[in-house]
Order: C-alpha cells, then structure tokens, then sequence
C-alpha cells in the first residue's frame, strides 16, 4: 500500500441511527413514543441491543422531571446489575446496600452529565431527582428487568437534600 505524502481528510457527517447503523448503534433519545410517562419520569425501555455481550442486555433512556425531592418508595433488581449515565442536567440519585430495605442505610449522590453509577444485583434505588428542570440519563440493564426483575418497597418519607444545605444525613453505612 502507498502511503500518500499529503495528511488524508476526514469530513464529519452528521451523526444519525442510520449514518452509524454500519459501525454500530447510536446511543440518543429516541425519537419514538415512550415506554413509560408517569410524571416523575420519560422512559424509554429497549434503546440497543446488548445481546452480543452473552446475555439479554439493553439500553433505556430516561428523562427525570423536576420534583419535589421527597422518597416515598425504593425498588431493586435482585437478579441484575443496572447502569446509569448521566448525559444532561444534575440530579440527585439514591442508593441503598442490597438486602432486606433499610431506609437508614439510603444515601443519596449528587450525579452529572458526564457521571454514571453501576449498580450491584440487589441494590435498592429510585429514579433520581433532577436539581435542573430535567436530567437525561442512558440506562444499562437485562432486557427481562422492567418486566420480571423490580421489586419496590414502600418506606416512610425522606427529603433529600443537595450538598451544601447543611444537611449531612446519617452516616455511610459500614462496609460488609
């Protein structure tokens, strides 16, 4: 092969499902109908196909809505592990240990674009409490999850604080 002498051009194109489809899969919001509206949430379940992984995994894409930040309930996935990115917007995200649901072993996270959070089989969480108007989140999970995978608890209500208001909350629960 000749290499040429003169540095080789690459011109961006735009980047669209279909400009990509022969690389891969462009992970956006998409531009279909929701899987899921409920006030609190935009959900859109099944994004891409993570199957080529040894397994049924897929992408969501989720907006949160602006709330009050008031935790009334928590769920989890025994039997998966589940992945949020942050891709617009600050929120604040709740996580609890797995196992039986404690609610003074919650803590809560302020998370950004750029950020993301693997959660274990079994962790307790809720859908995170945008700080702007909404927060876009790219989710990582089995394909069966939504339908076969969720288990919520009911708890007494807590107010979630950002950082900064002088609210500390309890402790970090002690490691395992």
């Amino acid at each position: 092969m000749t290499v040429p002498s003169f540095p080789v051009t690459l011109s961006a194109q735009p980047l669209s499902a279909e400009t990509f489809a022969p690389f891969g899969t462009l992970l956006a919001q998409p531009g279909s109908a929701p899987s899921l509206e409920r006030g609190d949430i935009t959900f859109w379940n099944s994004t891409a196909d993570l199957s080529g992984l040894a397994g049924s995994g897929v992408t969501g894409h989720l907006i949160a809505h602006r709330r009050p930040s008031t935790l009334t309930q928590i769920e989890r996935h025994r039997h998966t592990p589940e992945a949020f990115i942050a891709l617009q917007g600050r929120s604040l995200f709740v996580a609890g240990p797995p196992g039986d649901p404690d609610p003074d072993r919650l803590r809560v996270f302020e998370i950004g674009a750029g950020q993301g959070v693997l959660l274990h089989p079994g962790a307790w969480h809720w859908a995170p409490y945008p700080l702007t108007e909404t927060a876009t989140f790219l989710l990582i999970l089995r394909a069966e999850t939504s339908e076969h995978d969720i288990e919520i608890a009911v708890i007494p209500p807590h107010h979630l604080a950002p950082p900064g208001t002088g609210d500390s909350g309890p402790s970090p629960p002690e490691p395992s």
